[in-house]
C-alpha cells in the first residue's frame, strides 16, 4: 500500500464521537490531499453547521490528525466548512439511524 492509500485508509476509519459511523461515510471529510515532498496532508472537516460545540469539532479534528500521524505524515492544513442543505439532510438521516446510546 502506498502512503496516500495508507492515509486515506486511516482517515476512513475515524468515527464520529457520538454517531456510530466513520466521518467519511457521514460526508464530513473532503479534499484529502497528500504532498509527498514534505509528507503533509491537507483536508476539510465538513460539519452540519459551523456552530457545533467546539469540543466536538476539536475532537473530530484531533482524531483526523491522529489518524494521519499514525501513517507518519502530518496535517499541514485542516479547514472546517459547513455542509450544504442536501449534505445536511443526508447527514441527519444517518445520524438518526446510528446515534450511540
Amino acid at each position: 500500500m502506498d502512503k496516500k492509500d495508507a492515509i486515506l485508509d486511516a482517515v476512513n476509519r475515524v468515527e464520529h464521537p457520538e454517531i456510530a459511523m466513520p466521518l467519511v461515510e457521514l460526508g464530513m471529510v473532503r479534499d484529502v490531499e497528500y504532498d509527498p515532498r514534505d509528507d503533509s496532508v491537507s483536508l476539510t472537516l465538513v460539519v452540519p453547521f459551523l456552530g457545533i460545540p467546539p469540543v466536538i469539532r476539536d475532537h473530530m479534528a484531533g482524531s483526523l490528525s491522529a489518524a494521519v500521524a499514525s501513517t507518519g505524515a502530518t496535517v499541514s492544513d485542516l479547514s472546517v466548512a459547513a455542509m450544504n442543505e442536501e449534505e445536511r439532510q443526508a447527514f441527519f438521516l444517518k445520524e438518526n439511524a446510528n446515534w450511540r446510546d
